[in-house]
């Protein structure tokens, strides 16, 4: 049986939605780089133009990406003349989501808790592509009868039951935390794989007769 392995969120999200699409229109970004200044990255319009009013946005239960209407500009001074500029696009739970390169093709990702008293500017190798990808995760475990799964015996399993095959499984170890999204086309079902620090920690099963294998 086919199984598509370690895809991107957008092709899975093709799969996920059946090719469907209901994003912010391109004026809003165009009037938003005219009238405010706020340019975002490539990646992340292409994300909003075709996600950013459905559920993996609107209902995520870890990142909601903000509209360019509502995205800011800051600006953080340290030593005596440095300065980095952010512009703000999202949340991750009580944090704010946070890019410094707007041309960059896949910009790494700044987490900022912001209090009336300061502004903390926290490290992390997350990249816009893992945050899709996080978000699409969470958007599988919303569907009805998903599994997580971090016992091994039981993923393994699954995963035979699934035509999976683990070692077609990849990661970038250099990663603390990365997810590669898989899909068993004849059972129409995702298989995400969580790994920490380059280990497996865990297993995501989703099944529905919605999603609809693409053409190769």
């Amino acid at each position: 049986m086919a199984v598509r392995y370690n895809m991107d969120a957008f092709e899975a999200l093709k799969i996920f939605y059946g090719g469907a699409e209901d994003g912010y229109a391109p004026e809003d970004f165009e009037i938003n780089e005219r009238e405010r200044g706020i340019f975002i990255p490539e990646m992340l319009k292409d994300f909003l133009g075709k996600y950013g009013y459905m559920s993996v946005n609107r209902l995520s239960d870890s990142v909601r990406l903000l509209h360019p209407n509502i995205m800011s500009e800051r600006v953080f001074r340290y030593g005596e003349d440095r300065a980095l500029n952010l512009t703000i696009i999202g949340r991750i739970g009580e944090f704010k989501l946070a890019v410094a390169e707007s041309t960059a093709a896949d910009p790494g990702i700044f987490l900022l808790q912001i209090t009336p008293e300061q502004a903390q500017i926290l490290p992390s190798d997350d990249t816009l592509t893992e945050i899709f990808k996080v978000m699409l995760c969470s958007a599988l475990l919303n569907e009805p009868g998903a599994q997580t799964v971090e016992d091994p015996v039981l993923a393994v399993r699954l995963l035979r039951e699934n035509f999976v095959d683990l070692d077609r499984i990849s990661c970038n170890p250099s990663l603390r935390r990365e997810y590669s999204v898989n899909f068993s086309e004849e059972l129409r079902t995702f298989v995400a794989a969580e790994f920490v620090e380059g280990e497996l920690a865990r297993f995501f099963f989703a099944s529905s007769e919605r999603f609809a294998p693409l053409d190769r």
